[in-house]
């Protein structure tokens, strides 16, 4: 209970946040961050109506698709987020805080990504373009900020032929920002292997299997100096989880030897959730 109330203030926060890096660093220069807030702000643009409204209606058919492949928690806290950023869009003026453009469409970039990562790493997301990259990478083990980034393309074409193309190369930098911000921010698709040298390795292999619900290898060493038989256990983990694993092993065995490595690419069965 106090997790759930946890993330609805959280989330909460940040779209709010989010709205704000909309209405007071995107909009006014006519910057747009890509996907459905985009087409939202272009319909914004030629017919006036809140875009806020334009996202939520957007989003209906999307949210079908995310209850199919994502959870039905996950759908209900992605709606409070789209309601929330609505409202806020609403209720928030938009004027823009700096002149300069430039400055805008980074800085708004950087807070746009910076409230949709934290979002998704709590279990929801703004609903749009978040919808489809967590679908696909959940199924294609893909960075989701890469495949806003992809995804976004099309918005950044449309943007280019009804505004010009010298604000589209200022879109383009706002997308490649938020992009980087929102992988900076949500850090489950990024992997590491974890080595570890250690003579309890029954007790740790329980913990490490206990605590993320995957498997773990044994393999036979021999220390090169003591000549005193060990045991190496590999495990995949990804690094959201790396602090309570460093805590598990830690507790476990506080003299194992551990050893952490950044992983490109994980092939077969792996554990997401």
């Amino acid at each position: 209970m106090f997790r759930l109330i946890f993330q609805l203030i959280v989330i909460g926060l940040c779209s709010i946040l989010f709205g704000f890096a909309l209405n007071s660093f995107l909009i006014p220069h006519k910057l747009t961050s890509g996907g459905v807030t985009g087409i939202a702000f272009f319909i914004h643009h030629f017919s006036h109506i809140n875009t806020g409204w334009i996202i939520l209606l957007i989003n209906i058919p999307l949210f079908i698709l995310g209850l199919k492949f994502l959870g039905r928690k996950f759908v209900l806290l992605t709606v409070y987020t789209v309601i929330v950023l609505s409202l806020s869009m609403k209720f928030i003026p938009i004027h823009s805080i700096s002149p300069d453009i430039l400055l805008s469409s980074i800085i708004g970039g950087a807070l746009y990504g910076i409230a949709v990562g934290i979002i998704i790493r709590l279990g929801a997301s703004t609903g749009g373009t978040d919808i489809i990259s967590l679908t696909l990478a959940k199924r294609m083990n893909l960075q989701v900020g890469y495949l806003n980034i992809c995804m976004n393309l099309f918005v950044v074409g449309i943007s280019g032929l009804i505004f010009g193309w010298n604000i589209t190369l200022y879109t383009i930098i706002t997308i490649y920002v938020s992009g980087r911000a929102i992988d900076m921010v949500y850090t489950n698709q990024n992997k590491l292997t974890l080595t570890i040298v250690t003579e309890k390795y029954e007790k740790l292999a329980e913990a490490l299997i206990a605590l993320h619900a995957r498997g773990v290898t044994v393999t036979d060493a021999e220390g090169v100096y003591t000549h005193k038989p060990k045991k190496v256990l590999t495990t995949v983990i990804t690094k959201f989880e790396l602090n309570e694993t460093k805590h598990a092993i830690r507790t476990v065995d506080p003299k194992a030897f551990v050893n952490i490595t950044q992983t490109l690419e994980v092939m077969g069965h792996f554990r997401r959730d």
